[in-house]
């Protein structure tokens, strides 16, 4: 198995590129040493797309505007939907 090397692209071609990964890899065309190659790749890319959406959820915040029109930003909380941590039961 040879090393991937994954290129810095954008969040949106990486997505992509993965889609096609996994297509390929349902199809069953591609031989086991190519299979893989392209497993390999798919973990990096998802890798990689995790950071970037890691690092945008860093960066999301929401502003808010005070009583004395200041305005201050406050970290983007994700909620969890209903039912999350108690293993599905609701």
């Amino acid at each position: 198995m040879k090393k991937v090397k994954l290129p810095d692209m954008p969040f949106e071609k990486a997505i992509e590129r993965l889609e096609k990964i996994v297509s390929d890899l349902e199809s069953g065309r591609p031989t086991l040493d190519e299979a893989l190659d392209l497993f390999q790749e798919g973990v990096g890319l998802a890798k990689m797309c995790t950071a970037k959406l890691d690092e945008a959820e860093k960066r999301i915040e929401i502003l808010l505007q005070t009583e004395d029109g200041e305005t201050k930003t406050k970290p983007f909380a994700v909620e969890e939907p209903s039912g999350a941590g108690e293993g599905g039961r609701g």
